[in-house]
């Protein structure tokens, strides 16, 4: 209910503004007599908790003053944040209705749009959003909202349809969710060469990259997958996690992979790399290396992934070593397996399993391995 009272003092302003004209023409007392039997009825309406009546009541008065459509926007908004879907699109629908001035009824034709989406109905949704990506103001917020649909309804073919608005226009999220659409068409069969095309065009997004190394993998062209996985690495360190399991299904020559180890372990300070050259060292050097170069990194960079590696580490060491610290690693582990491993740098949803789209927020490659103390 309280919701409905700020809408009360514009109507009520302008009322007191309509009342005060000295014009007395006979059609304009009818128009104040309509004016106070509404808002008295909005207002008994709402004081006794009926809000759908006194929404009804008061949605009358736009057909006489169209000056408070700014309030009844923002009552429309209040109504789809708290989740009163029917109540916005009553609202919004009835000032769809008015003629207005081509920027506030495209506007309201946005806001409509958004209320048909929150209610489930991405075919009204659809229908209004899409002639706003022909305006100025309203090209890219109608082209996030057709996105959204899309996603939900899973019409990837109609977003790639969009491409070349998406390209045109300046918004990173667009286009990382266009490479992300794109990938999710190919799914059941991907496509070499259109992957390739995305990696080139789209360079703010990752997706494409690691399907066109998995592809590579899938085929055993491991140097061709190297490219791709190298070049994420390059451009986003934090998915080290991710990607050096899949680089070490490549072919590395001489000290590569020693090299690439050291530079995310000593400069990145990658958790995941430096356990990884912790076991590089173990085969090639020794354990006695590898155990140093654990102690000196946990000096640095306190993690408790790394010393469970060290605890790895001491077993292969010794038998009476592997029994004194066997139950230590599992109760480490045990803390690990309900560690977050992922959070989404746009809203903080976090989550142990790894999402191209967001759960919460919707947003594509949002969701990121979480680096860190206790991070990978």
């Amino acid at each position: 209910m309280l919701e409905l009272l700020f809408l009360l003092l514009p109507v009520a302003a302008a009322y007191g503004w309509f009342m005060g004209r000295n014009s007395v023409k006979h059609t304009e007392l009818k128009d104040r007599a309509s004016v106070t039997r509404n808002l008295s009825s909005g207002l008994n309406f709402l004081l006794t908790d009926q809000e759908d009546k006194a929404i009804e009541q008061l949605l009358e008065l736009l057909d006489i003053e169209a000056a408070t459509i700014e309030t009844y926007l923002a009552l429309a908004n209040l109504f789809r944040r708290k989740g009163d879907w029917d109540k916005a699109i009553r609202i919004h629908e009835k000032l769809h209705q008015l003629k207005l001035a081509k920027p506030q009824a495209q506007q309201i034709q946005y806001e409509l749009a958004k209320d048909y989406f929150s209610a489930g109905l991405y075919d009204r949704a659809e229908s209004l959003a899409t002639p706003l990506v022909n305006t100025t103001r309203w090209r890219e917020p109608a082209l996030k909202q057709l996105f959204s649909i899309f996603t939900a309804s899973h019409d990837w073919h109609k977003a790639l349809a969009l491409e070349e608005e998406v390209n045109n226009s300046q918004s990173r999220s667009l286009k990382i969710a266009l490479a992300n659409m794109a990938v999710e068409a190919m799914q059941d069969q991907p496509d070499v060469k259109r992957l390739q095309q995305l990696v080139d065009s789209s360079p703010l997004a990752i997706r494409p990259r690691f399907a066109q190394a998995k592809f590579y993998l899938a085929q055993e062209q491991s140097e061709q997958a190297k490219v791709p996985l190298l070049s994420i690495i390059k451009q986003k360190p934090q998915w080290s996690a991710e990607v050096l399991p899949l680089l070490q299904q490549c072919d590395f020559n001489g000290d590569q992979w020693y090299q690439l180890l050291s530079q995310l372990a000593n400069k990145q300070h990658n958790v995941t790399a430096s356990g990884l050259l912790a076991d590089w060292l173990a085969e090639h050097g020794s354990p006695k290396a590898a155990e140093q170069f654990l102690l000196d990194k946990l000096q640095q960079q306190p993690s408790i992934r790394l010393f469970q590696k060290l605890l790895q580490v001491r077993q292969h060491q010794s038998t009476a070593a592997a029994e004194a610290l066997f139950s230590v690693e599992e109760l480490v582990q045990a803390y690990l397996a309900n560690k977050v491993l992922y959070s989404c740098r746009n809203c903080g949803f976090k989550t142990r399993q790894q999402y191209w789209l967001c759960p919460s927020c919707q947003q594509w490659e949002t969701v990121e391995p979480i680096t860190g103390i206790d991070g990978r």
